[in-house]
């Protein structure tokens, strides 16, 4: 009881700036959740492909080309392996299409050539892929039964011309799903800034040498001693949790009340113990109030940057190095 209230005095000490870093946090978070666009129309992405052709002179490969042209963007790069595997490696291109020599003969001839590939292995390189196995079964099932090569195109183009018209009927409201997704997006940086701000903040203050003292000719020993102080900081972070998911339900709204809504607070929840942790260890190993700032911003926006990658690039954070747009998505936080 007596650390728990040291840990009150503590905190009643700092609340003005603990207040005000809160309130930083929340008008950022609850401004960029009302201006940020909450659109989630649909719009078809198109894979960057790049066709090393070696089968130029042929009327079945030039219709191959013009299919994955029509449908992907294709990209010109120069025709080496150490220009190809860069632009793979960078996400240049997401796919590569090997098409053989003579592949168009040999095609017609029925022996079934081999087309090579290269691929980044993202959702991008799957869609180019498909587009690619697409064509080659919807040419193998007419090349059994044509024999001109001028009536098998016009068949296979025919057949992948057709298009299925698609009708979404969930009743779900994308809009405010969405804006709850941006909304504890952001709230998950806000939790472990503030968890790491302010639990280090007071942990320095018990590294106080006359505190320190008294703490060690006391009978408590250490174990409990730190037992005692996690769970107070446990306690404040609910406490930081709870505003988050109370300003939810008022920024959110009515979706915060269904069973996303629940997933969304359990999924924080268990976020905010993380987060706690983190701030506690930190707060053990930093004695300097001064290098506190510093710390959560490397903290937060490492850990921001680290699942960003992991979401959309595999934990490639060597892409994430090379290409700006990651550091630009992190900031927006889209």
């Amino acid at each position: 009881m007596t650390v728990f209230k040291t840990f009150l005095k503590v905190l009643n000490k700092c609340k003005v700036t603990i207040i005000m870093y809160t309130i930083i946090l929340i008008g950022f978070g609850g401004f960029n959740m009302q201006t940020s666009d909450n659109s989630t129309n649909f719009v078809a992405s198109k894979p960057d492909i790049f066709i090393v052709n070696r089968d130029e002179e042929n009327a079945i490969t030039n219709n191959l080309v013009e299919y994955i042209k029509n449908n992907s963007n294709l990209i010109d790069i120069q025709n080496n392996e150490e220009a190809i595997n860069d632009a793979v490696f960078y996400r240049d291109a997401n796919y590569v299409i090997y098409i053989p020599k003579n592949y168009g003969k040999d095609f017609l001839e029925g022996k079934n050539p081999n087309i090579e590939i290269k691929s980044t292995g993202d959702y991008q390189s799957s869609f180019a892929e498909m587009l690619l196995q697409r064509y080659i079964k919807v040419a193998n099932l007419y090349q059994a039964n044509i024999s001109t090569e001028e009536e098998l195109i016009l068949k296979i183009n025919d057949t992948l011309s057709k298009e299925t018209q698609i009708e979404i009927t969930s009743k779900l409201d994308t809009d405010m799903l969405s804006k709850a997704t941006f909304y504890y997006n952001f709230a998950s940086y806000s939790i472990l800034a503030g968890c790491v701000y302010i639990i280090c903040l007071i942990l320095s203050s018990f590294k106080d040498e006359k505190i320190r003292k008294r703490t060690i000719i006391s009978s408590m020993s250490e174990k409990e001693y730190n037992r005692k102080l996690l769970l107070a900081n446990s306690l404040l972070a609910v406490v930081i949790w709870l505003l988050y998911v109370v300003l939810s339900f008022i920024l959110v709204g009515n979706i915060m009340y269904s069973v996303h809504g629940l997933v969304y607070i359990i999924n924080s929840f268990i976020f905010t113990i993380c987060a706690v942790t983190i701030a506690f260890l930190i707060g053990n190993i930093v004695n300097n109030k001064n290098a506190i700032n510093g710390i959560v911003n490397v903290v937060a926006l490492r850990f921001k940057l680290f699942m960003w990658c992991f979401c959309t690039n595999g934990m490639d954070t060597r892409y994430c190095i090379k290409n700006s747009s990651c550091f630009t998505n992190l900031l927006l936080y889209k």
